[in-house]
């Protein structure tokens, strides 16, 4: 017809060329980049697996093994998307949306009380106790109790209250450990100004100590910047020699599992 020029021919897409890391990597490279060895990534992408499955062939779509690596490698190395990019093959706002949704999968309650949650029936709070009792010798604590700062970009809204008071923008999170340096509970929601009482305030783990959800003789341990409770045990203030240095030293014994705890997380 007149006034149309001639067809232009359609363009092929293509595209680029995609790294099978798991025939690339020997375990020892997959710890190096991902923290986790082929088995343990295999072992995560099982967690998460109908989540991250896609729902079409279309576009050559990443398996979830491809997806939770990349995640891990983001986590593990904290390197740009790009980065990854260049790793996997593919694009930065795919790498952008594998990201978000496997930390989206991850966090699903029936996968997180898998491995954290608060001892609640009464052997699960009697082992708790006594696996303290063995490591330390001090009596009926199920956990000790403490706060991180975890770094972070300053941020657009707000910047002024995740400024901590080591003046770097972070968000304080509040970790409780057993004595075996198993997160028991964990709160990742307050920016870094917020101070570590404040956060312990607003938990839900208080109102299982306050709603006398938890049987009596049941203590959490912290450091001096937590108030004292009946519930919650903090250090003596400038102890004179005797007893009460006594139970500072078997308390900082005690309580330091948390601190290793978080140096492992």
């Amino acid at each position: 017809m007149a006034g149309h020029g001639p067809q232009q021919p359609l363009r092929r897409r293509t595209y680029r060329q995609r790294r099978n890391i798991f025939h690339d990597y020997s375990d020892d490279q997959f710890i190096k980049r991902f923290r986790l060895d082929r088995a343990g990534i295999i072992a995560v992408t099982d967690l998460v697996r109908d989540k991250l499955q896609s729902r079409t062939e279309r576009s050559r779509p990443l398996d979830p093994e491809t997806k939770v690596a990349i995640t891990l490698r983001y986590l593990a190395t904290g390197k740009m998307q790009q980065c990854s990019c260049d790793d996997f093959g593919t694009t930065q706002p795919t790498i952008s949306r594998v990201i978000t949704q496997t930390l989206d999968a991850l966090a699903d309650p029936q996968i997180r009380h898998q491995f954290m949650r608060f001892p609640h029936t009464r052997d699960e709070i009697q082992r708790k106790q006594r696996e303290f009792m063995e490591t330390s010798g001090f009596p009926g604590v199920v956990g000790a109790i403490d706060g991180t700062h975890v770094r972070k970009v300053a941020p657009r809204v707000d910047e002024h209250l995740y400024v901590n008071r080591k003046r770097y923008h972070s968000i304080n999170v509040q970790v409780v450990s057993d004595s075996k340096y198993r997160i028991l509970d964990i709160v990742a929601r307050w920016p870094g100004s917020v101070h570590d009482a404040r956060i312990l305030e607003e938990s839900g783990v208080k109102l299982l100590f306050e709603q006398n959800l938890m049987p009596e003789g049941c203590y959490l341990l912290g450091d001096s910047g937590y108030p004292c409770k009946q519930w919650l045990l903090t250090p003596y203030l400038n102890p004179q020699p005797g007893a009460k240095a006594n139970y500072n030293r078997i308390h900082k014994r005690t309580r330091c599992v948390v601190e290793r705890c978080i140096g492992q997380l």
